[in-house]
Order: structure tokens, then sequence, then C-alpha cells
């Protein structure tokens, strides 16, 4: 098996991106980068790789780069390691308007190089046994789906985190977006949207730091996610329940667990495995090795940019929907 060279831009949300692909059979893990040099280099000991600052110089040195910056450099940074012919992973969101993410997917298409977004919701096994007892149609058809995404982050004012020009919005694009896209990819096609947000109790965001969306789809199934960071209790009971006409379904919040309930008992569908191993990069090791499988085979990843651009269309959506005002 010839190893595709790779490189982790971004030592934060990328650190598990570095474990993974020095996990991976396929990957010859070169580098790690991050602007603080410490980091960089612990992280580099810690994986026998080598380290930099600047990621630029290295790209004589790659076949394969996961970009894991603040969400204002994604579309810079990606159409750089394109135009280098360079294979992107790139952390979500693509970017953070449709004219930027249209011209790194173009970008990718024309330079012939593998561009995949790292939504690592949608690589989890619990996640694949939901969408396989949703399709199943041993439940009958979604009626109606809930999620929630409920955390607390530290107040980080003047930070990108802040900004809702360097963010592309709030929490919902920011962090829902994992869940919009599973919403999408359990129910299909979306009709129409409403949202609300609110920065009480997030004031330092310049966006929304609690929303609540609604999605109505094609099929005529209806979905309410509930993102936040700014919740310092939760006691959330599931992270999706999904009730159909025949049945319900549970994903439970640490996302190992699916149950369903219909007219046969309660059956546990997914849990899990007991020797499931508990090392670091363990559960991005799916997306990097898809990642990696699609640069070696050139099949189409299945979150690439236009998989992904569905679930930007649906919150740049929400965004713009307008509430009625209530008259007492």
């Amino acid at each position: 098996m010839n190893k595709i060279r790779t490189a982790v831009v971004g030592l934060n949300m990328g650190l598990e991106h570095a474990y993974a692909y020095k996990l991976a059979d396929r990957s010859d893990l070169r580098w790690v980068v991050d602007l603080d040099e410490e980091k960089a280099a612990k992280v580099a000991a810690e994986l026998g790789c080598n380290y930099t600052t600047d990621w630029t110089k290295i790209l004589d040195d790659i076949d394969a780069v996961s970009l894991c910056t603040p969400h204002h450099l994604h579309a810079p940074q990606s159409l750089t390691a394109i135009a280098a012919g360079k294979h992107v992973l790139l952390e979500k969101p693509l970017a953070n308007s449709e004219e930027d993410c249209l011209n790194v997917i173009r970008a990718a298409e024309q330079n012939n190089v593998t561009l995949m977004l790292a939504f690592v919701v949608r690589f989890l096994p619990a996640i694949r046994k939901l969408k396989e007892a949703v399709d199943s149609g041993k439940y009958g058809k979604p009626i109606s789906a809930q999620g929630w995404v409920e955390a607390f982050l530290t107040p980080a004012p003047g930070t990108w985190f802040a900004s809702k020009e360097k963010l592309g919005g709030g929490c919902l694009f920011s962090h829902g977006c994992h869940y919009i896209d599973i919403l999408l990819y359990l129910l299909g096609e979306p009709n129409r949207v409403s949202h609300f947000g609110t920065r009480v109790g997030t004031e330092w965001m310049e966006g929304e730091g609690t929303s609540h969306g609604i999605i109505e789809f094609k099929s005529g199934a209806i979905a309410h996610l509930t993102t936040s960071w700014g919740m310092r209790y939760k006691k959330p009971p599931a992270k999706f329940h999904i009730h159909l006409t025949e049945g319900f379904l549970e994903l439970d919040n640490s996302m190992w667990t699916v149950t369903a309930i219909s007219k046969d008992g309660t059956e546990t569908l997914y849990q899990r495995p007991p020797e499931y191993p508990t090392r670091r990069g363990q559960n991005v090791l799916f997306e990097i090795e898809h990642f990696l499988e699609s640069i070696a085979t050139g099949q189409r990843p299945e979150t690439d940019g236009h998989e992904i651009l569905k679930s930007h269309r649906t919150i740049w959506s929400m965004y713009g929907s307008q509430g009625v005002p209530v008259t007492l």
C-alpha cells in the first residue's frame, strides 16, 4: 500500500485528526502545524513527526492536509492547498459564504483533488445504524425528529468565536451544522425552515448563542433542533428522538447507543462494543480513513463540498427566516 503523506494544520480542533492520521494504515503523518510552536513541538514529539508554525512551507512534502483553523480562514487556506495540488480534509464549515464555498468546490474539481468536509458525526457507527433503521421501513415513515445540542462555552470575548463575521454566524452555524447535516442525512430534502436565536446568556457573542430551528421535509416529516453554548446546567433526554408511524428511535447522549421501540418491544440496535479502543483519535479515525480511501481510489467522498453545501444552505435559509410579530 502506498502511504499518503499527511499533515494537520491547527492543533485545537485538529489534535484528534493528528492522532487519527497516526493510527490510519494509509497515512504517513509528516507534519503538525500550529501558531503555538511549543504545542506543535509537543504533539510532534508524541507522534514522531515534524512540526512548524508555517504550513505553506511544507506543501512540497505532503499529499494531503487537514485544515482545522478558524472558519474565516477556510476558503483562502483551502484554495492555497488546492492550487498546490493537495487533497484537503476541511473542518466544518466549508466557508462562511455560499460564494466562497462554490469557489473552493470548483477549485478542487478543476485541480482534480479530493475535497472532503470533516463532519465527524456522520461517520460514527451509531449514526450509521440509526440511518439504517430509518431507511429500513421496519418502523414506518418518519413523522417528527427532535435533537438537543446543549453545551456551555467559556466566554471568550474578543476572539474569533465572538465575531459573527469570522464564525460565520452563531452556534447553529458553528456547532449545530453537524446536526442539521444529520437531520438531512436521515430525513431527506428540506422544504421549509424557521429559526429563532438569542444572545441571552451569551452576550459576549455577536451571533446567537442559543438557537431553536425547525425543518419541514419534503416527505412531510418535521424536525426541531436546539443548539446552545449558553447552558450551564443541562439534562437533555437524548441526542436525537425520531418518531415514526410504527415506532420510535433514540440516539443517546453519548452517541453510542441506538434504541428502538415498536410493537415488538424495546430493542437495542447498537451499543458501543466492549472491545472498542479508547485511544486518542479513535472516533475521528472513521472519517480520516474515508478521506484516505477516497484519495487512494478516486471515489467521491460522502461529505464532499456539494453534499455539505446542502446543510449550509439550510442554515442560511434559517437565518433568513422571519418570525411573525404577536399582538395580544
